[in-house]
């Protein structure tokens, strides 16, 4: 049997890695030049620390990630969740620990029947007495989720939001595991073609041919592992048609990110708040790698503010991230040495960073799962079963589910 994997990120690797060791032939398409997808460690150009451009956390005890890392024999360490504000020329670790948000979270532990985030804040945070607190809240969902809060979904929230679990990070960063995870299903039957990229396909049940830009290729069945950024775009076409994918896929969030590494020649905020990790600054998300000292300090800006500085160049969000820096660390410049920035926004290749859930995105990521045909799947942080959605952890899920379905009905 042969299967065709579309994208080369953590889903489209796990998918071949699983494929591949029950015997399935696998070539795998990717449109750039790299495995990772929206994983990328490795050195920008001038800086001397390695960084992770895209996804950097394990968000908790989170069992096929920890396993494989452990399997590949790379090391992983704890990553400080201690928030701190920026407000009124003081930095303060209030940020979540006021009797307001002991209140929000007491409510959002009893909370059974699904609703909106913003829903939910007006019935039972309303008024002037919870200004700063409704605030605050959405620019946790509009900062780490990236979620519209009008439309997320709270219950999908609601674990991750109240877990206590310890957070990781890969010290070697997770280039290096997708790398492990290639590497295993290389050895096998399996192959990866870069710079094809994909814009569409021909398929009836049990056949299948995949058109890029340059080429085409054939096989039994197919995984697309495109973002869903990609395939809310209709990037790629389908022929004959499947009139419900649009619909299906706009019932699940995807937000807009810009992620900046600022690297300095030491980790100076140490000097002045010793336990900082992450840091609320206006607009802006700053967090630290406390775990290894790092001189690396990451700033990210999310959803509704993403649109206004994806008109800026590179050197102006650098300017202003150092800007809102320097209010809290007015030392700030002194020690600076680098910036690079990574975009994940509707104008670059994924079409943005990572899903969010809506109140409807249980169904039609069963409904999607299922597979169309037998032979048409898709997989990706958008689509874990589990649905603990926008983790690697998502990602490595779904591709193996994927994988496990394609082997099942090739059995049949």
């Amino acid at each position: 049997m042969k299967t065709i994997i579309i994208g080369a990120g953590a889903a489209g690797i796990m998918a071949a890695n699983v494929l591949s060791i029950k015997g399935v032939s696998v070539i795998i398409l990717e449109s750039g030049n790299r495995i990772g997808g929206r994983i990328r460690t490795f050195v920008p150009d001038g800086f001397i620390n390695t960084v992770e451009a895209g996804a950097e956390f394990i968000h908790g005890n989170l069992p096929l990630t920890l396993k494989l890392l452990k399997k590949a024999k790379l090391p992983y360490t704890q990553a400080s969740m201690n928030m701190h504000r920026f407000k009124n020329g003081k930095i303060s670790n209030s940020f979540g620990n006021s009797k307001a948000w002991e209140s929000f979270y007491g409510k959002l532990s009893q909370l059974e029947a699904d609703c909106t985030l913003e829903s939910f804040l007006k019935e039972h945070f309303p008024g002037p007495k919870y200004t700063l607190l409704r605030k605050e809240v959405c620019e946790m969902a509009q900062g780490l989720d990236l979620a519209n809060p009008a439309e997320v979904s709270l219950l999908s929230l609601k674990e991750e939001w109240l877990s206590e679990e310890t957070q990781y990070r890969p010290l070697t960063g997770y280039t290096p595991l997708l790398e492990y995870l290639y590497n295993e299903a290389a050895q096998r039957d399996c192959s990866i073609i870069f710079n094809q990229k994909v814009t569409g396909m021909e398929w009836k049940s049990g056949e299948v041919k995949v058109i890029t830009e340059n080429n085409s290729y054939e096989a039994d069945c197919v995984i697309v592992t495109a973002s869903l950024g990609i395939l809310k775009n209709k990037e790629i076409t389908f022929t004959p048609d499947i009139p419900e994918l649009p619909a299906l896929f706009n019932k699940i969030g995807f937000g807009h990110v810009i992620k900046v590494a600022l690297e300095f020649e030491k980790p100076f905020w140490e000097h002045d708040i010793p336990d900082l990790g992450f840091l609320f600054a206006g607009k802006l998300t700053f967090w630290t790698q406390l775990d290894q000292h790092s001189p690396v300090l990451t700033a990210w800006i999310g959803n509704d503010d993403v649109p206004y500085y994806d008109e800026l160049t590179d050197d102006d969000i650098v300017t202003s991230c150092l800007a809102e820096l320097t209010q809290a660390f007015p030392n700030t410049n002194h020690y600076f040495r680098n910036a690079a920035v990574f975009r994940y926004t509707g104008k670059t290749s994924f079409r943005g960073g990572y899903s969010w859930p809506k109140p409807e995105s249980k169904p039609a990521v069963k409904r999607i799962n299922k597979g169309f045909g037998n032979t048409i799947w898709f997989a990706g942080e958008a689509f874990d079963p589990t649905f603990e959605t926008a983790t690697v952890e998502a990602a490595l899920e779904s591709g193996k589910f994927a994988a496990g379905k394609v082997i099942r009905n090739a059995t049949l």
